[in-house]
């Protein structure tokens, strides 16, 4: 069974984070959800924060005003709006 999602995001210009995590936490307007291994092919926009839950166990999150998520067959692709973006 997978264990971990791909992950890329791309901020304006350049990628902003590539590699494998656990799970993945952001919110869009319906509220928080989590994406996990093995996760159904799924689009939305989302806003606030985006929080990696890498490997190590230990977690990344970027702030940022909006982006769009993709998921499509265990790769995970977001695109960030970069007003307001920072990485803590």
């Amino acid at each position: 069974m997978v264990q971990e999602i791909s992950v890329t995001i791309y901020g304006l210009e350049s990628i902003l984070y590539e590699g494998k995590v656990q799970a993945i936490t952001s919110k869009n307007i319906k509220g928080t959800f989590d994406i996990l291994p093995t996760h159904s092919n799924f689009i939305s926009l989302i806003e606030d924060s985006l929080i990696l839950h890498e490997r190590a166990g230990t977690k990344k999150e970027f702030k940022m005003k909006n982006g769009v998520l993709e998921v499509i067959n265990n790769h995970v692709s977001v695109f960030l709006d970069l007003e307001g973006l920072k990485e803590s």
